[in-house]
């Protein structure tokens, strides 16, 4: 069984390592050049929940993927923003059963996944462990999971009960979930708090809970979260979500997430668009406001502009 990872930075890195220590045949796919280069030329370094690991695994860029190889499985790690011309470069080195595994960040990836693959070969999921790449070609993964995995038909069973068993055999902690839109919207809470806020505050989780300023930016964007989220039928409870997220915070402690690594350290665009922006955007089409979620991605956006990201 071949595995392609299409976006191999932090947690796709993270995921392609745990998968290839268990003795799957993986190759990683970016389109980062110092994160291919590296990897390419000196093997991945990670160190896994404070353990180091040298894994020589195959790595090409997107543009250069051998005409040979082809997939049974993709995850699908990519930005939000880079999904589509991933998704290009990515279908040549499909065939007619390949399952698409998204993973991915933000709201409705799968609108635009279902114009290159059947929808019953889309399998959707929603991870907890955290990642983040100290240089190129070094990165680190931490967590235990769970991984909840789900259909988006009831034909793409199959392909869930496939993409658990490799989950847990990489031991990832593939749980099948029957209640995936929940776990979707309560991941869109985790980012469109942290993310945003620690991009914002340039702070570590730890140092977001130490502000009750923040505390209550939290609050207010999960409000409008949560109301958003009742147009996909997903009814969350505000003070559970929010105690949480707090907690949450707490556990994971001095990690930076994934929005201001990219942000502030390496001076690169955000998905705000695909998280608290899509929140803004799908509230506005359904007459829910959402003024916070909108007024934090503008000053996202702002700080884009400020860092000259590319």
């Amino acid at each position: 069984m071949k595995i392609a990872i299409a976006g191999s930075g932090a947690l796709g890195s993270g995921f392609g390592a745990k998968l290839f220590q268990h003795g799957y045949d993986v190759s990683l796919i970016d389109g980062w050049e110092p994160q291919v280069t590296s990897i390419q030329q000196e093997g991945l370094h990670i160190d896994i929940n404070g353990s180091m690991y040298h894994f020589d695994i195959p790595m090409y860029p997107f543009s250069q993927i051998p005409q040979s190889e082809v997939y049974d499985i993709v995850f699908l790690f990519p930005k939000s923003m880079q999904l589509k011309h991933v998704l290009e470069d990515i279908q040549p080195h499909l065939h007619n059963q390949t399952i698409i595994v998204c993973t991915m960040n933000g709201l409705k990836h799968e609108r635009l996944i279902r114009n290159y693959v059947e929808e019953f070969r889309i399998v959707r999921g929603v991870t907890t462990w955290t990642a983040g790449i100290d240089k190129p070609g070094h990165t680190h993964l931490m967590g235990s999971g769970p991984v909840e995995i789900g259909s988006l038909v009831p034909e793409g069973k199959d392909n869930v009960k496939v993409v658990v068993d490799i989950l847990n055999k990489a031991e990832l902690n593939g749980v099948e979930s029957d209640n995936l839109h929940q776990s979707i919207w309560k991941k869109i809470c985790v980012n469109g708090t942290a993310n945003a806020l620690c991009s914002i505050l340039e702070c570590n989780l730890a140092t977001l809970n130490d502000s009750s300023y923040a505390k209550n930016l939290i609050y207010q964007l999960t409000q409008e979260i949560v109301h958003v989220a009742t147009t996909d039928d997903v009814y969350l409870n505000v003070d559970e979500v929010f105690e949480y997220l707090i907690n949450l915070n707490e556990k994971v402690g001095p990690h930076y997430p994934s929005m201001y690594q990219d942000l502030i350290k390496d001076h690169r665009k955000t998905e705000i668009d695909y998280i608290n922006g899509a929140v803004a955007q799908l509230g506005k089409e359904n007459n829910i406001p959402a003024p916070v979620n909108a007024f934090v991605t503008n000053l996202i956006h702002s700080k884009e502009n400020q860092l000259n990201a590319q």
